[in-house]
């Protein structure tokens, strides 16, 4: 299942909430988030010219286009995170908004049983539970 958490993006005037993939085998040195083209395309992105990356995955690389920046927050039924700053990018292949370690730890997530989908703030006993996935096609 993975850990999902509801998360508000933002970009300028443009903003959406999407179930975002916690994965903490996404190491960034910058809070970063993997955003598919539907949503870069709603909120505005530029996909033009963008800048490649290679990343490495599993065995293999693949190329990350840079988007830009972005704001994320959580959002949850009794919690709205604040908004932390972080880097955009995207991979033609990949439909689901995925979050990085990094950006993980700066959103407070801590992940409990991530088989189960069980995740819960920093600093709370609270548990929460994963929402459902999304996938953003075109």
């Amino acid at each position: 299942m993975g850990v999902r958490v509801l998360v508000e993006v933002k970009r300028g005037g443009e903003a959406a909430e999407t179930p975002a993939l916690i994965n903490s085998g996404y190491e960034a040195y910058e809070p970063e988030i993997h955003i598919p083209l539907a949503l870069a395309r709603k909120l505005g992105f530029k996909l033009e010219g963008l800048r490649g990356e290679k990343y490495k995955v599993v065995s293999t690389e693949v190329t990350a286009y840079v988007l830009g920046e972005i704001y994320a927050r959580v959002v949850t039924k009794d919690k709205v995170t604040g908004w932390v700053r972080a880097q955009a990018v995207t991979t033609p292949s990949e439909y689901e908004v995925i979050v990085s370690d990094t950006l993980t730890e700066k959103l407070q997530i801590e992940i409990i049983k991530p088989k189960t989908g069980l995740w819960k703030f920093h600093g709370e006993e609270k548990t929460r539970e994963s929402v459902e996935s999304q996938y953003w096609i075109e």
